[in-house]
C-alpha cells in the first residue's frame, strides 16, 4: 500500500492510498477558484486520526512518496546516485610556485 507523508509546519502527515502527483493534482484544483483549502489528512503513527491542513498558494507543503518495504528499485543499488571517478573532480594542490 503507497501512502503520501506532508509535511507541513514542521509536523509530518499521511494520505492513504495516494501518490504524490494525485495529492498535488489535488491541491492544485482546490486553489485553482479559491484562495485557499482544506486539505483532508491522517495525524499521529500506528493508528491515525483525521485532520485537515488549511492550505494556501504561501503555505509551505512538501509532498513525499512513500514507498512500500518491499518495493525496491530498478537495479537495487545506491550505486547510480555516484559519481564515475573520471567526472569527479580533481584535488588542485596549492603550494609556493619556484620561479
Amino acid at each position: 500500500m503507497k501512502r503520501t507523508v506532508l509535511t507541513y509546519g514542521g509536523t509530518q502527515y499521511t494520505i492513504a492510498n495516494e501518490d504524490t502527483e494525485t495529492v498535488q493534482a489535488r491541491i492544485d484544483s482546490g486553489l485553482r477558484d479559491q484562495p485557499f483549502m482544506w486539505l483532508q489528512v491522517n495525524y499521529g503513527d500506528g493508528r491515525a486520526t483525521p485532520a485537515v491542513l488549511l492550505i494556501s498558494p504561501a503555505t509551505p507543503v512538501a509532498i513525499i512518496t512513500e514507498r512500500d518495504v518491499d518495493e525496491q528499485d530498478e537495479d537495487g543499488s545506491v550505486a547510480r546516485y555516484l559519481l564515475p571517478e573520471q567526472t569527479r573532480p580533481a584535488s588542485i594542490e596549492i603550494g609556493p610556485t619556484e620561479h
